[in-house]
C-alpha cells in the first residue's frame, strides 16, 4: 500500500507541451489532489522546457519542481511511457499509471534502439527500463479494464492492481440533462487522427453523407460540435479509456465503433453490441447501414447510449473517491 505521510512529496512525472489525453490526465490528476487538500504536488516534465504546461491546462491546478530527493517518503506517478525511470528512484515509492498500454512496449523498444554502440559500453538501455519485475515499493493504476488485463498477463496480481481512470474536461459536465438536438442535421463527427485507415474507406463508400473531422479546435469549440450532432464514428487503436469517445456521448452523440484496444471492452465502452464493429471491406456496407439508420432514427438510438453516459458522467465522483482512498492522510 502506498504510505503518505506529512512530509511526502506526490510528484507527477509528464511530457512537456503535449495535449493529448494522457497529460491530460496527470494535470487533471494534480488538480484533484489539490482539491482534497494535499498541498505538496509537483509537475515534474521530462524532459525539462520551458513553459512546459500546455495553455490547455491553466483549467488544472499545478506546480512545477525541477529537481528532489529520491526518499522513500516520497510518491513519484509516472506514466507507462516513462517507465524507464522507475529504476532511476530505487528509494522512493512509485506508481506506474497505465494511460495507454500500448506506448509502453512501442517507447521501451524505441529507447533500447536509438542506443548508439558509444553508450551501449557504458550502459544496457534494456537493463535500466522496467520489465514487470517484482520490485520493491512499486504499484500499478490501470485507467481501463483494458489496462487491467494487459497487468495480469503480465504477472502482476489483481490485488496489486487499482482501477484509477481520469474524467473528461469539466467544461464537458457542466450541462447534464439530455440535449435538445436538431434532427436534420446529419453530419458524423470523427477524429481524424484515428482510424487513418478505416474511415477513408467508409466516407468513400458513402458520398451522400457528411463527415467532419474534429480538429484545430479547443475544447469549447468541440463541445459545441458533439452538442449539435447525432452521431460519432470511431475506428481508432484506443490503447485506453479514449477521450473524445467519452465526450461524445456526454453530449447525446450516438456512437459506432471498431473492436480495437479498450473499445473491445463493454467494461470500457459501454455501449452495445449492435454499435460495435470487427471491421473489414466486407463490414463496410453493414457499417455504413448502420450509421444511415442512426442518422434517421436518432430518438430510437439514443436511449442505447444511457448507461454509459451515466458512467462518464460519474468518472470524476469516482476518481475523486478512489483518490481519497488511496491517499489516506
Amino acid at each position: 500500500m502506498i504510505s503518505y505521510k506529512n512530509t511526502s512529496k506526490i510528484i507527477i512525472f509528464c511530457p512537456p507541451k503535449k495535449v493529448t489525453g494522457g497529460p491530460e490526465a496527470l494535470h487533471q490528476l494534480s488538480n484533484k489532489l489539490y482539491e482534497l487538500g494535499f498541498d505538496n504536488v509537483y509537475m515534474h516534465y521530462v524532459p525539462k522546457k520551458a513553459n512546459a504546461k500546455a495553455v490547455n491546462y491553466n483549467i488544472y491546478r499545478t506546480q512545477e519542481i525541477h529537481s528532489f530527493e529520491d526518499h522513500p517518503d516520497n510518491i513519484l506517478i509516472i506514466p507507462e511511457s516513462m517507465t524507464f525511470l522507475i529504476k532511476k528512484y530505487p528509494q522512493s515509492q512509485k506508481i506506474i499509471w497505465w494511460l495507454s498500454v500500448d506506448f509502453y512496449k512501442i517507447l521501451m523498444d524505441y529507447r533500447v534502439r536509438k542506443q548508439s554502440f558509444i553508450t551501449k559500453i557504458f550502459y544496457n538501455q534494456n537493463d535500466k527500463e522496467y520489465h514487470f519485475e517484482a520490485l520493491p515499493n512499486v504499484y500499478q493504476w490501470a485507467q481501463s479494464y483494458r489496462s487491467s488485463i494487459y497487468l495480469k498477463d503480465h504477472g502482476i496480481p489483481e490485488s496489486q492492481i487499482d482501477f484509477v481512470c481520469d474524467y473528461i474536461n469539466p467544461i464537458f459536465l457542466e450541462n447534464k440533462e439530455p440535449i435538445q438536438k436538431d434532427l436534420n442535421n446529419k453530419t458524423i463527427l470523427y477524429n481524424p487522427k484515428k482510424g487513418k485507415k478505416e474511415i477513408p474507406e467508409l466516407i468513400k463508400a458513402s458520398p451522400d453523407l457528411q463527415w467532419i473531422p474534429i480538429q484545430n479546435m479547443n475544447a469549447s469549440q468541440i463541445k459545441e460540435l458533439m452538442s449539435k450532432s447525432l452521431l460519432y464514428v470511431d475506428f481508432g487503436e484506443n490503447p485506453g479509456r479514449d477521450k473524445m469517445l467519452r465526450e461524445s456521448v456526454s453530449q447525446d452523440c450516438c456512437i459506432i465503433s471498431g473492436k480495437n484496444g479498450s473499445s473491445a471492452y463493454y467494461e470500457d465502452l459501454m455501449i452495445p453490441e449492435e454499435y460495435k464493429f470487427e471491421f473489414s471491406e466486407s463490414k463496410i456496407p453493414a457499417i455504413v447501414e448502420k450509421i444511415k439508420e442512426v442518422l434517421n432514427n436518432y430518438p430510437q438510438h439514443i436511449p442505447q447510449f444511457r448507461v454509459y453516459k451515466d458512467m462518464v458522467l460519474n468518472e470524476e465522483i469516482t476518481f475523486e473517491k478512489k483518490l481519497q482512498e488511496i491517499f489516506k492522510k
